[in-house]
């Protein structure tokens, strides 16, 4: 992820949680148990289930204020590609403690070798307990604390089982060493009882079952004692070990069962404190007696760990939801990632201080671990290198250059065989077949100041990129290479100009260019940007309300720009490059007091549906998308401005599965034309990245067709903040007659309510306290005359599926996801959240 170290406050208002009451049009027949949500449809019973309860409701809708809307479909008119599954992705990156772990690796102990915390932005604290909370103790690094006050503590820098490189740090960049110093803890005693703690979530409510490891050697100490305590002190999970000799010794496989959970859940996170199905504990190691004890690389895992290492939870939801690619290992970190500190044997591996988001990287987390990752959740591996350009100005620079050598050696240590140098060596880390990554990105917004070894040259970083295709397609021509391009609208006064940054990429690498990358973040009017939103509303004469609209509209013009973009490339004789929008997403700025539409709402969720469909639209060149922080993960929320709370459930997650669910299994999928006539509102220009656009329809619509034409797949979502969408569908001649399955997302209440509370796992999993949004199925006939009636509140999102001349029942599971289990499925069956508690039809949301 970019742009934020450059900016710190552009994203202020991810933290106002003034959300004014603003009233939505009313939206009778939306009762949870009503009928009413496809307006006009057969009251002939269908499944089974009589439709005629919901006459009242639908006569209400349709006394309700609303607009119509007409979607018109030509199933002549198809892209020349089959829509790409990788157009649902995910991007993760390195961000301090938890983003990776445990987010990913479900490794729990932070700073696991006892080395200097790497703080490069003070105020901000990549850990879910700031210094406030822990404190800071003289001879204990962050975030470890003493166990009782008898004990004296010292930090040996030579001599211990993991370390990391010697580098100095007064809140600025740290300068890197290659050399490891191995530093470790030292406890002290004289006659007396103590040793160290660290508070951690864990994740109670799946497991209690926890496996301890450490190395340790002593000198007058014999045993140790390893604790887990509820917050309060009750123990509730220990082990012993004893014969401590004064080598270094590995104990791995400690069990440690919790009697019970804690009794205290965490709360934090980004925008205010909020609750996590976490539990709070401390984990204790104490000894007794007089001398000292060396403590060095600890791990907690859970035992439910997948293939002992990863973490569940993250693995079911990103099954339930259908994430396709795993975009890795950032965002900003590639310009300082060294690939090769994450290989081999682990305690080889030297810990690095996390130099663009605080906190150190263990380096658990390398490039086996993320391949066997990506094979575990059947995902698409996409590895971003870093590039430094040469010879520039920018005194921005990473602590080690990164080159085509390097970047060549890496696809060489992936996909080489055994007969070369680094495919023989990853054989020797226990890796004989290749892991064969195709898809490799260069560089991360290299065009931005806060970018290390970038550069605002657009012929020297043409030139450069030149140079890491060349060496990297020499090891392995068949990888797709997409160098680092620049999102049309990104024409920030601080930035390239973007046009002549792609056209300068398109010129130079010619007929080597497989597409480019291009980032998009809606942050709305920024506080960096010319005026404000209060003098915009007063420019416009407009209200909250019409700021939140242009906003979620915005992907209708991004579809436009990516257009645009395409016509650049054939400009230049590239008629198919490949366009990956390798992070995206929508951080509003609003005024104080104004609704924020942000991810936790469904004015959210109809946003990233407009992104999906722009990306549909443009799929004969959109390939690939990964959308920052989309909520497939569980983690603690840590106390930082970015990212927003990862809450798995948010509105957003589900409106991924709606949409990536179709493409889960070997059905192919077409682009075919579709127009909306209905309401329309002019976008104005809104800060320096969204630029002027009249008529834009407030229903936005993508529709899909099998090759053969048996079956349709329609998209839609309202972005209307104020009124109903009342839709007619005309479905093309060569599905009808059918009977259609329609989903429907729909707000509870107003679209900018915030979702805010979890269920105990795993029963009311998906039970919210509550809840801003219900999910709805039904199974109807097409109308005689081809027509589908459908009625959809502000911000809304829905499908619907046809096949033609065949009855389709509802999907399997009630997110719509239809998904099986995959290869794990076994460890970890995966569950589905669209049996959502607040489903309209239980008969139609089935397990």
């Amino acid at each position: 992820m970019g742009e934020h170290t450059d900016h710190p406050d552009s994203n202020r208002s991810m933290r106002r949680r003034q959300y004014l009451g603003v009233q939505a049009a009313a939206t009778a027949g939306l009762v949870v148990g009503g009928a009413g949500l496809v307006a006009g449809a057969s009251d002939d019973a269908v499944d089974g289930t009589e439709q005629g309860d919901g006459d009242e409701d639908r006569a209400d809708d349709e006394a309700a204020e609303s607009f119509d809307a007409m979607v018109t479909m030509d199933a002549d008119e198809r892209g020349e590609r089959d829509v790409p599954e990788t157009l649902f992705g995910r991007f993760a990156e390195h961000y301090g403690a938890h983003e990776i772990y445990p987010g990913i690796y479900a490794e729990h102990v932070t700073n696991t070798a006892f080395v200097a915390w790497g703080q490069v932005q003070p105020d901000h604290v990549s850990h879910v307990y700031g210094f406030d909370e822990v404190g800071r103790y003289d001879g204990l690094p962050f975030p470890w604390e003493p166990v009782g006050d008898e004990a004296a503590f010292e930090r040996p820098e030579e001599g211990g089982v993991r370390g990391l490189g010697t580098w100095e740090s007064d809140g600025g960049w740290p300068a890197v060493d290659r050399e490891p110093r191995n530093e470790h803890q030292r406890v002290v005693l004289d006659d007396a009882v103590g040793g160290v703690k660290q508070r951690l979530p864990l994740p109670d409510w799946r497991t209690l079952a926890y496996e301890f490891g450490l190395s340790v050697r002593a000198d007058g100490i014999d045993a140790l004692d390893i604790r887990l305590t509820a917050p309060d002190g009750d123990v509730l999970a220990s082990a012993a070990i004893e014969g401590l000799t004064d080598e270094w010794e590995r104990y791995d496989g400690i069990d440690l069962e919790l009697a019970e959970r804690s009794g205290s859940t965490l709360e934090g996170g980004a925008l205010d404190d909020v609750a996590s199905p976490y539990g709070e504990y401390v984990l204790e190691i104490v000894a007794e007696g007089t001398g000292h004890v060396d403590l060095d690389w600890l791990s907690l895992l859970p035992a439910d760990a997948v293939n002992g290492k990863f973490n569940p939870t993250t693995i079911e939801l990103m099954d339930d939801r259908n994430v396709s690619l795993l975009k890795w290992p950032g965002g900003n970190v590639t310009s300082t990632y060294k690939w090769e500190d994450g290989i081999g044997p682990v305690e080889e591996r030297p810990i690095r201080p996390n130099v663009v988001w605080n906190g150190l990287d263990p380096n658990l987390m390398g490039t086996a671990e993320y391949v066997e990752f990506c094979e575990v959740t059947d995902v698409e591996a996409t590895i971003t290198v870093g590039v430094t350009v040469e010879d520039t100005d920018r005194e921005f620079q990473p602590p080690e250059p990164i080159t085509p050598e390097d970047a060549a050696n890496w696809v060489e240590y992936c996909n080489g065989s055994t007969d070369t140098e680094y495919g023989a060596l990853r054989a020797e880390h226990g890796y004989e077949e290749p892991f064969d990554v195709q898809v490799w990105e260069i560089g991360n917004e290299v065009w931005g100041g806060w970018q290390a070894g970038g550069t605002h040259d657009p012929e020297q970083f043409a030139e450069r990129t030149t140079e890491f295709i060349e060496a990297m397609t020499a090891v392995d021509d068949s990888i797709t290479v997409i160098p680092d391009g620049m999102d049309p609208m990104y024409g920030d006064e601080n930035l390239p100009d973007p046009e002549r940054w792609n056209d300068t990429l398109f010129d130079v690498i010619g007929s080597d260019l497989d597409g480019i990358g291009m980032h998009r973040y809606n942050w709305g009017i920024r506080d960096e940007d010319p005026g404000s939103v209060e003098e915009w509303k007063a420019e416009h004469d407009a209200d909250a309300l019409d700021y939140n609209e242009v906003l979620l509209m915005f992907p209708t013009q991004f579809g436009e720009l990516m257009g645009e973009t395409a016509d650049l490339a054939a400009s230049h004789g590239l008629e198919e490059p490949e366009f990956f929008i390798g992070e995206w997403g929508l951080y509003p700025t609003v005024a104080d007091g104004d609704p924020w539409p942000g991810m936790p709402t469904m004015a959210g969720a109809s946003y990233v549906a407009g992104m999906f469909n722009a990306f549909i639209r443009q799929s004969d060149h959109v390939r690939r998308a990964s959308h920052t922080h989309l909520p497939v993960r569980m983690f603690p929320p840590e106390h930082v401005d970015h990212p927003a709370d990862p809450n798995p459930l948010l509105p957003v997650g589900f409106t991924l599965g709606l949409y990536a669910s179709v493409f889960d299994g070997d059905r192919t999928w077409n682009v075919i034309d579709a127009a909306v006539d209905g309401e329309t509102r002019d976008i104005p220009e809104t800060g320096v990245r969204i630029r002027a656009m009249e008529d834009v329809p407030y229903v936005d619509a993508v529709s899909m067709a099998t090759p053969d034409g048996d079956a349709l797949c329609t998209f839609l979502t309202n972005r209307n903040l104020r009124t109903d969408a009342s839709v007619a569908i005309e479905v093309p001649d060569a599905v009808t007659p059918a009977e259609a399955t329609v989903t429907v997302q729909r707000p509870t209440g107003d679209p900018h309510d915030e979702q805010d509370g979890l269920g105990d796992y795993p029963d009311s999993w998906y039970d919210w306290d509550a809840a801003v949004y219900e999910v709805a199925t039904e199974t109807v006939p097409v109308r005689e005359n081809g027509t589908l009636d459908l009625r959809l509140p502000p911000s809304a999102v829905a499908r619907i599926e046809i096949e033609a001349g065949a009855r389709r029942g509802p999907p399997e599971r009630g997110d719509g996801s239809g998904r099986g289990p995959r290869n794990h499925a076994d460890e970890n069956p995966g569950r589905g959240p669209p049996e959502h508690a607040r489903s309209t039809d239980a008969a139609e949301c089935n397990e």
